[in-house]
């Protein structure tokens, strides 16, 4: 059984020091209001496991609301070596004028790197990630909330935005309607929107790698065969059979918000290939106004180490051209400069 895609290494990355879970305030109004099941606050991680609301010093949301959705077997804060959370984010936004009461996160899943390869896009982490962006909307009274997603948190947000139906391991289900209307931007990180090439080694035998609610990329496109990360490839590509979830989530024209940005890294370490599946970039969302390549970054560090590029994207709607990260941008190499945090401790 091959885990590549597993499994990542990290080597004095710098966080940030940001304490949840759900304010009370929040957590009551879910209460009254017929959420207590979905368990949003996720004390199982103490204050790692969820982040917002409201409170007596932030009783207001001022902004349109952030929704931060996490990928596989990370966490919606630092909880664990491997699950690093949204704090580098979440503390970004809020040393500029953010407050708990625009920005809000919850956990799903489980973080143990172990049982990454059982995750799927299931009826269960969907269907509650969709009352979870509900809920921001009725709490906080707003015509509309951004999304910040990384990894496979990209492609469920965007089946909880889009809506409709689902075939998957768990069951058969019904999204509901899109609500497009209420999202602003949509920014999506790593995400294998046609699925990881490290599939065809692993097998559907692997959950995550199923070919209905899983990230199966397609063995075959053309006379092209279980060379999927391949580039350029050898013969002309066209019509691979990703799963059933992603070719819905892909020929679904459906926008998941008003702006969409992509952003991915040619040395990613968890989707390999220069992240690259027949032929074109799996982090690309199809909708996509504008996107964002950066050339040295592993798959958790577009997360960890991009706070300043994601603020620019939710708060200024563009791509921002200044800021120091190497990357690739209309296919010219930037400058790299140091990421800039605060209240920070080093992990080795």
């Amino acid at each position: 059984m091959s885990r590549r895609f597993l499994f990542f290494v990290y080597f004095c990355v710098i966080y940030a020091d940001v304490n949840g879970p759900l304010t009370d305030d929040f957590t009551n109004w879910l209460n009254s209001n017929n959420y207590i099941s979905d368990n949003f606050t996720r004390t199982d991680y103490k204050t790692k496991g969820s982040y917002g609301g409201k409170s007596k010093a932030n009783p207001v949301t001022t902004k349109t609301p952030v929704i931060f959705i996490h990928g596989n077997s990370d966490s919606a804060l630092h909880s664990s070596a491997t699950a690093t959370g949204w704090d580098n984010t979440i503390a970004y936004f809020l040393a500029r004028n953010y407050t708990t009461a625009d920005l809000y996160a919850t956990s799903w899943g489980d973080s143990n790197a172990l049982n990454a390869d059982t995750r799927t896009h299931n009826c269960k982490e969907v269907l509650r990630l969709r009352r979870f962006m509900e809920a921001v909307l009725k709490y906080t009274g707003a015509p509309k909330v951004s999304f910040i997603t990384h990894s496979m948190g990209v492609t469920l947000g965007r089946k909880i935005i889009k809506g409709g139906k689902i075939s998957a391991s768990d069951g058969n289900c019904d999204v509901g309607a899109p609500l497009t209307k209420n999202v602003d931007v949509f920014v999506g990180l790593s995400g294998a929107n046609y699925g990881l090439c490290t599939c065809e080694a692993s097998g559907v035998s692997i959950a995550t790698c199923n070919k209905d609610d899983g990230l199966w990329p397609g063995d075959t496109c053309g006379f092209n065969m279980y060379v999927c990360a391949e580039n350029p490839l050898m013969f002309p590509c066209s019509g691979p059979t990703y799963s059933k979830f992603l070719t819905t989530l892909n020929t679904d024209t459906t926008r998941e918000g008003s702006y969409v940005f992509s952003a991915w890294s040619v040395a990613d370490d968890v989707i390999l290939g220069g992240d690259m599946v027949w032929g074109r970039p799996t982090s690309l969302i199809p909708t996509s106004n504008d996107h964002k390549t950066y050339l040295s970054y592993g798959h958790m560090a577009t997360k960890e180490l991009t706070a300043d590029d994601q603020y620019g994207m939710v708060v200024n709607k563009k791509i921002p051209q200044s800021t120091g990260h190497t990357l690739l941008q209309d296919g010219k190499k930037q400058i790299e400069r140091s990421p800039r945090f605060v209240r920070s401790s080093f992990l080795t």
